[in-house]
């Protein structure tokens, strides 16, 4: 590829050492000032790099704009930290030269081999725990950032962002697919939230595994992503989001990390008798407090199956209940989950099953398979009331 050529003025601020390490270009105006030619690179005040150096996701690594800023950084003379985000975070010491003072090329040499000195040390990075704690080492970066006089640093977290442990941790049932609202609300209410004001938070291939992590497909990494930024954005950072593909396989480590159930749509033989659950986890799921669909065609795919089976004898009906979380008077929740029942009933009426087929109900919360969906300090736990918010097709 083509490079724009460098001008190394007398004088010339650190961007322009660290064009000569980065790969980034620079144009010079008659001024003498540097303007970036590579948008999206800049020199940020102090980076902390939290990286899943762990199993289950993609060894971590830095994209061109990141490296570019990374060089950046290094060649100004400011601090970049390593964080690992395993089960209780660890700092990573990097000895750094100074790469200040000397000539232009002096400075680039140096600025280079502090760079190389990054990379090794992402490259080598091992846990020396299980598990994985994101949130946590967000949390032990800010602080390091803060107590080295960077209360504006990025937090550049390259991971999955899936969680095995803490409080956001993506092994409770429900959470994959849990309203980020809630989720915030939860972790509020425990006192988990970081403090991350000042701050921006970089996030970088959140959602993306690797074996034996089962993958995650595009509508559960924004998922991962939207509830990701939430938290962070309530924490009081800044959010950028960098969905750099994860590739490759996980870290060699003796660590262990727990698998992430993904939700896969339920496959059932369908007959007389037959129960199908959609609960928030499935493609028959709906917005907060609203009878849309979050993926209308999804739910009508899912739903399509059982049109044709209800289609193929008219003599055939099927019972449909709403159920929902323990969120409001129980009036209201069974108000709710009938309007729910009642939209996936003119979906199937829509894929052509008799209205007469067809009978609705809800219940609120109250149902034999209710999953307990607050703690004993009456806060609402998010994975386990997405669980139960249902819709429940009896087949007959």
């Amino acid at each position: 590829m083509k490079r724009t050529p460098i001008f190394l003025l007398r004088g010339a601020p650190a961007l322009a050492v660290a064009v000569l390490l980065a790969g980034c270009s620079v144009v010079t105006d008659l001024s003498g000032s540097t303007i970036p030619a590579a948008p999206g690179c800049r020199e940020p005040r102090g980076v902390e790099l939290i990286i899943g150096a762990h199993r289950n996701a993609p060894a971590s690594a830095l994209d061109s704009r990141l490296e570019c800023q990374v060089a950046n950084v290094v060649s100004a003379g400011k601090p970049v930290r390593i964080v690992v985000a395993a089960g209780q975070p660890q700092l990573l010491r990097v000895p750094f030269l100074n790469p200040q003072g000397g000539t232009i090329a002096e400075r680039a040499l140096r600025a280079r081999q502090d760079l190389q000195r990054i990379r090794a040390a992402i490259r080598t990075a091992r846990p020396d725990s299980p598990g994985v704690d994101d949130l946590a080492a967000l949390s032990v970066a800010a602080d390091e950032a803060r107590s080295n006089g960077y209360p504006h640093a990025e937090l550049v977290l390259i991971d999955s962002g899936l969680d095995d442990r803490g409080a956001l941790d993506f092994t409770v049932p429900g959470m994959l697919a849990a309203d980020p609202a809630e989720v915030v609300r939860q972790l509020t209410a425990s006192g988990s939230l970081p403090d991350l004001r000042g701050f921006t938070a970089v996030l970088v291939g959140i959602g993306y595994t690797a074996p034996p992590q089962t993958p995650l497909s595009a509508k559960w990494r924004s998922s991962v992503t939207q509830i990701w930024a939430a938290v962070l954005r309530s924490a009081g950072a800044k959010i950028e989001v960098i969905p750099q593909p994860g590739q490759g396989s996980s870290v060699r480590t003796w660590e262990p990390v727990k698998k992430i159930r993904v939700p896969r749509t339920p496959h059932v033989q369908l007959g007389r008798g037959t129960t199908i659950t959609f609960t928030g986890t499935s493609p028959v799921r709906f917005e907060p407090n609203s009878t849309a669909f979050v993926d209308p065609a999804d739910a009508r795919r899912a739903l399509m199956p059982i049109a044709r089976w209800l289609g193929a004898d008219r003599s055939r009906h099927s019972i449909l209940e709403g159920t929902t979380a323990d969120v409001g008077p129980l009036s209201g929740q069974r108000v709710l989950a009938r309007a729910r029942a009642d939209r996936v009933r003119a979906v199937l009426i829509a894929l052509g099953v008799t209205r007469g087929q067809i009978t609705t109900k809800g219940v609120g919360s109250d149902f034999p398979q209710f999953v307990p969906d607050r703690n004993a300090a009456g806060t609402l736990l998010a994975g386990p009331a997405t669980l139960n918010r249902s819709v429940r097709i009896t087949l007959g």
